[in-house]
């Protein structure tokens, strides 16, 4: 048999005239070339290995899109056709129905990335978590979330964590990509600046001025939190970790802030503050964005001797040991009841187990009252409904930030509703 110069190029597309030569070279019809590119069940897999050595022989590369052509009865132009929406209505019917039916039985998906070269129009969408994320439970139910939701929409999800030392993955920046998730974060801004001179869209989990940006809504549901705090009588609320880079962080303290202001109650208050934060700007950067009573509680809060404490930011187990150690001094100062508020379901767990272990004493709703948000029962079933908490639909979370596909769209915010569970440790 003679077999094609080595130099010569592989060809991609198998054409009538292709499976003729490829059946002369292995001494079989076009009729069981057809059969055995078509992956039909009642070829034998002697027959299948003998047509794929013909045809590497011959130096054709055989694609899972020409099995598909040979399968439907077919060409390889009208497959491609049938998967471009503005031309999928030239291809008729029962040949799209048979199209559609083999490349169920094997596996068939067109490649996003050489769709968006051929057109310019992308379906990929870029999904950049920061590289913490991928350890976090709850950050990995909203990823799935967010892929199941692409793939719904028709569109290509390509999950691409974002490097420590890189202020982008590549991908965001590729004209392959018609859309990015990012995470609010220190560098928003620079990723927001970066993506516009690439011309990218992006969406943003938390808010930013100058994207289209969804979040739970934090202000409404740390005010009825707080309120809950109020009404059980604490004589302490902490009220968690404060930085004016993170929008969520300002808008939970506006919450708790218009709890307090409208209650009689007046507890001890305690909040920290991230180390560089400069309490004059954060004030002005509240007013800014129209939370005023945080930026009044805030201005209260640095007048108080004992109420503002600066901590440096620091991974899970660091918070953990700090907040046990600040929950032990309280109680020896004479603070017989704290709530500790503003922060997540994984770190309040692990807080409560890190009590439990220790041996503390400290008992829910008597000496201690904890609330998380995310609301982490669901994703982790396993879990003891006992921590109150705040719930919203990570769906609708999902949707609404895809929903957001639109080159006119260079702003604008959407809240999530949320819902307040009361369990006994609140």
């Amino acid at each position: 048999m003679r077999q094609a110069p080595a130099g010569a190029n592989l060809k991609k597309s198998i054409s009538n005239r292709d499976v003729e030569r490829i059946a002369h070279h292995a001494g079989l019809t076009t009729e069981q070339v057809r059969a055995a590119l078509a992956m039909r069940g009642d070829v034998f897999p002697e027959l299948q290995d003998r047509v794929a050595a013909s045809a590497s022989e011959l130096r054709y590369t055989i694609t899972v899109r020409d099995r598909v052509a040979m399968a439907a009865g077919t060409s390889v132009a009208t497959v491609n056709r049938a998967y471009r929406p503005e031309a999928r209505h030239l291809v008729r019917p029962e040949v799209l129905q048979a199209i559609e039916r083999e490349a169920a039985r094997m596996g068939y998906t067109p490649d996003p990335v050489a769709q968006a070269r051929r057109t310019q129009q992308s379906t990929i969408v870029a999904i950049c978590p920061e590289m913490t994320h991928l350890s976090s439970p709850y950050h990995a139910a909203l990823i799935r979330a967010l892929t199941e939701v692409v793939t719904e929409r028709g569109l290509y999800p390509v999950i691409t964590p974002i490097p420590q030392d890189r202020l982008l993955p590549d991908i965001a920046q590729s004209s392959i990509t018609s859309l990015v998730v990012l995470w609010e974060g220190p560098r928003t801004n620079q990723q927001a600046a970066a993506l516009r001179a690439a011309g990218r869209q992006a969406v943003l989990i938390g808010h930013h001025e100058r994207l289209p940006s969804v979040a739970p809504d934090w202000t409404e549901a740390y005010e009825r939190l707080t309120h809950r705090a109020l009404e059980q009588g604490y004589d302490m609320l902490h009220l968690g970790y404060y930085s004016e880079q993170r929008w969520a962080a300002s808008a939970r303290l506006e919450g708790m802030a218009r709890a307090l202001a409208s209650s009689r109650h007046q507890p001890r208050l305690r909040l920290w503050l991230h180390p560089d934060l400069d309490l004059t700007r954060a004030v002005e950067a509240l007013h800014a964005q129209e939370m005023y009573a945080a930026a009044t509680l805030l201005t209260v809060l640095a007048g108080t001797p004992g109420a503002l404490e600066r901590r440096p930011r620091l991974g899970l187990e660091g918070i953990i040991q700090e907040l046990t150690e600040e929950l032990r001094r309280l109680q020896k100062d004479g603070s017989q009841r704290v709530a500790l508020l503003g922060y997540s379901d994984m770190t309040i767990r692990q807080l409560m187990w890190q009590l439990t272990a220790d041996g503390s004493g400290l008992r829910l709703g008597d000496h201690l009252g904890l609330a998380g948000h995310d609301n982490l029962e669901p994703i982790m079933r396993y879990l003891n409904p006992v921590l109150t908490t705040i719930a919203y639909d990570f769906s609708d979370f999902a949707g609404q930030l895809i929903d957001q596909i639109d080159p006119e769209n260079e702003g604008g915010f959407t809240g999530l509703p949320t819902e307040l569970i009361l369990r006994e440790s609140l």
